[in-house]
């Protein structure tokens, strides 16, 4: 059986969201991203607990379509790491708009004033360079060598993941801490 093309899948959770106000089109599909995604990559898996995560909040209008489907209002395809981190940002009054991928999101910020160091704090944004794209994710708590942190698309498949990872392998973004 063939798979729907991206447009198919699109179009169907375009036209359920018109519908319903909700979209319900999913599908899944291997991508390319899935073969170099970030947790193959660090070898990490989902965290078994964590006390103070922020939970998958995200907007339904981003969650709720197709991954790439939609642009959110910081100019970045929904349901990735860097729209992610950009919608928690705002949440704080601070804005990573038009950042581009999650790898020179380190450069941009510190070109727009911020901290950045390889000091995790609860709040501060994981970035690092890995990777076709790199990849950002808010910390949620530092535990010595290991931080938990909270993000979308680690495995590649545009989901939200609660996961530990170890603090070395990122810089930290200090955007409101």
């Amino acid at each position: 059986m063939r798979r729907p093309s991206r447009a198919i899948l699109t179009f169907a959770a375009v036209a359920a969201f018109a519908v319903s106000g909700t979209a319900t089109a999913t599908a899944t599909t291997e991508t390319a991203a899935q073969a170099t995604s970030m947790a193959a990559h660090f070898g990490t898996v989902p965290a078994s607990s964590t006390v103070s995560a922020i939970g998958d909040i995200y907007p339904a209008k981003w969650r709720n379509v197709p991954q790439d489907s939609v642009v959110d209002d910081w100019n970045m395809y929904n349901r990735e790491c860097v729209s992610w981190a950009a919608f928690n940002i705002a949440r704080h009054g601070e804005s990573a708009n038009n950042y581009g991928d999650a790898k020179y999101w380190d450069d941009n910020a510190r070109n727009n004033g911020y901290r950045v160091d390889n000091n995790p704090t609860e709040g501060s944004i994981a970035q690092t360079d890995n990777g076709t794209y790199g990849h950002v994710a808010i910390v949620d708590s530092v535990h010595g060598g290991t931080v938990t942190v909270e993000d979308y698309n680690w495995a590649g498949d545009g989901h939200y993941l609660v996961h530990d990872v170890s603090a070395s392998s990122f810089r930290y973004i200090h955007f409101y801490n």
